[in-house]
């Protein structure tokens, strides 16, 4: 009786039953589309840094005295190279650098006040349909009354110092950033809930691996939409009362009628709007690592 012994294939065996996968071969449409992808990029670069010089050396050349012939009158617009004297005016007296530190500290600690409050209420009413349905309508009023009409309140609150300027800055960013945590938590899925509550986890559990991780893009989005809020809620501040600050400097220049002074403290407005952004922005890919690039880009 003959017996059959089954052969395990050897490593040429192998290789013939299962050749490596090889790479689709790179095609010249592929390659153009790379190429046209690349010029497109290097355009936009350029068309981003060109724009504005253009737009700078059309507005040096376009304004000034209307008897000298020009296009517009530098009175009611100024020209870059006033603006820029203006600038340098500011920081030989000493007065730009303190200006902008006194505007960045209310800025950030009203920021950091409202943003705390606005995340923690945000939790703890979005978890709790009861306490939602309690202070939720109180906190609508409350949102409706204009932010202007309570500056005259906090400066017989608070005076004219540091302090009415971080209760302006802190309420407008509490009402930004709440809603935001508010609706994230509430977005939050429920069978990813229904499986920890499942297991026994506690509402710790719950709140810590679940419900602010999740509501995290909500979150980091609030922040960023009230970022400008906080630097112009610290700005109208200063305008309004106070004799420090950016917004002081734009109050002093247009009582003066100087315009490039104007337009001065509107540039380094722009400037410290857009550092504190960018910070804001790497917070966000640090924080927001872990979720996939169309989630992130879908809040």
């Amino acid at each position: 009786m003959t017996s059959i012994h089954k052969v395990s294939p050897g490593p040429a065996v192998a290789d013939v039953a299962a050749p490596p996968q090889r790479s689709a071969p790179v095609t010249v449409e592929d390659h153009d589309d790379h190429r046209g992808r690349d010029v497109k990029r290097i355009v936009v670069n350029v068309l981003r840094i060109l724009l504005p010089i253009a737009v700078l050396v059309l507005w040096e050349f376009a304004s000034g005295d209307p008897d000298d012939g020009a296009l517009i009158d530098d009175f009611y617009v100024s020209t870059p190279s006033q603006i820029w004297s203006a600038l340098q005016g500011w920081a030989q007296e000493g007065v730009l650098i303190e200006a902008i530190w006194s505007t960045l500290q209310a800025t950030i600690v009203g920021f950091a006040v409202g943003a705390v409050l606005g995340i923690v209420v945000g939790i703890v009413l979005g978890s709790s349909p009861v306490l939602s349905g309690i202070f939720r309508p109180f906190l609508v009023s409350l949102n409706s009354i204009p932010r202007l009409a309570l500056v005259p309140l906090f400066i017989l609150w608070f005076g004219f110092g540091l302090q009415m300027k971080v209760a302006l800055v802190a309420l407008i960013v509490f009402f930004l950033v709440f809603y935001a945590t508010y609706e994230g938590v509430r977005d939050v899925e429920q069978r990813l809930l229904d499986v920890l509550k499942v297991m026994d986890a506690s509402r710790l559990t719950l709140q810590m691996k679940v419900r602010i991780p999740s509501a995290m893009a909500w979150i980091i989005q609030g922040l960023q939409v009230s970022i400008p809020y906080a630097l112009v809620a610290a700005v109208t501040a200063e305008i309004i009362g106070s004799n420090t600050g950016i917004g002081y400097l734009i109050q002093r220049s247009a009582g003066t009628f100087n315009t490039a002074g104007v337009f001065a403290g509107i540039v380094v407005l722009v400037l410290v709007s857009v550092v504190i952004n960018a910070l804001v922005t790497v917070l966000e890919k640090r924080l927001l690592r872990w979720k996939p690039r169309n989630l992130k880009s879908a809040r």
